[in-house]
């Protein structure tokens, strides 16, 4: 009777270690795959110069394309976070609320116009406008119960980009509404 009841325990324990590897597994591929998605809208960003009709539209077929259906609320950190959505290709899908991905635009060097037609630069006389982009994607578990619990944003920033082109209009001007 004394094995019997030893072999059950090693049983136990050998299916407690296989539980726990392929949590670990899952949770490591997924948390790898929000960090390859992050990296790609990055750089597809720095491909188009900036955030424009091209950049959106590539990002979603990409995103699309692999299956990303994450949603999570965009940050709430006092910048300008436009959530997109993977089925709207026209732009910004609005100002936070859930949405598949969140771009935000910091101005380096901007100019601006003001109601007399005069152009002002916010930097530096001579240099180009500038500005870079910050990205929030969101990491789920895809498991029944902690999907709507566990929900984790990933931030990035690309590079400064020098005159960025074809800004969208709400996006170019800043406007969180």
């Amino acid at each position: 009777m004394k094995e019997a009841i030893g072999g059950t325990w090693i049983y136990v324990i050998v299916l407690a270690f296989i539980a726990l590897f392929t949590c670990f597994v899952s949770v490591s591929t997924n948390y790898s795959r929000c960090f390859k998605i992050k990296d790609e809208i990055l750089t597809t960003i720095e491909i188009y110069h900036g955030l424009n009709q091209q950049s959106v539209t590539r990002i979603n077929d990409y995103l699309t394309g692999i299956g990303y259906s994450s949603e999570g609320n965009c940050p709430n950190d006092g910048n300008c976070w436009y959530g997109f959505s993977t089925s709207n290709d026209n732009g910004p899908s609005g100002y936070g609320g859930r949405r598949n991905y969140c771009i935000s635009k910091h101005q380096v060097v901007g100019k601006k116009v003001t109601s007399s037609g005069e152009t002002i630069t916010n930097g530096p006389i001579g240099h180009p406008e500038s500005a870079y982009y910050s990205v929030a994607v969101f990491f789920q578990l895809n498991w029944p119960v902690l999907k709507q619990i566990f929900n984790v944003p990933i931030y990035g920033e690309t590079s400064i980009i020098y005159l960025p082109r074809g800004e969208f209009t709400s996006v170019e001007q800043g406007k969180c509404s």
